[in-house]
């Protein structure tokens, strides 16, 4: 379940925001020690699997309507982090 204006449940430079995509790359540069390629493939295979997981979510819906509700939150919630992501 979703809640709204959730954050982080730990700090991650020293705010509980949600981090932008140029956050995550820095942290997978100084803290995971990735190239930035490296980072941007591990980023871009996220963005994929969420995709692909949004259209089985989208799938199950059609198939189990009672779940209509949540899916739709939940694909909601995603649609906006992807959309965060391109702006950071």
């Amino acid at each position: 379940m979703y809640l709204p204006k959730d954050s982080l449940a730990l700090t991650l430079n020293g705010t509980t925001s949600w981090p932008t995509a140029k956050e995550l790359r820095r942290l997978g540069e100084t803290r995971a020690g990735g190239t930035p390629a490296k980072i941007k493939q591990i980023l871009e295979r996220i963005g994929e699997a969420t995709q692909e997981t949004a259209r089985e979510v989208r799938s199950y819906i059609k198939q189990h309507p009672q779940f209509a509700d949540i899916g739709k939150r939940m694909l909601k919630e995603w649609e906006s982090g992807v959309a965060a992501s391109l702006r950071g």
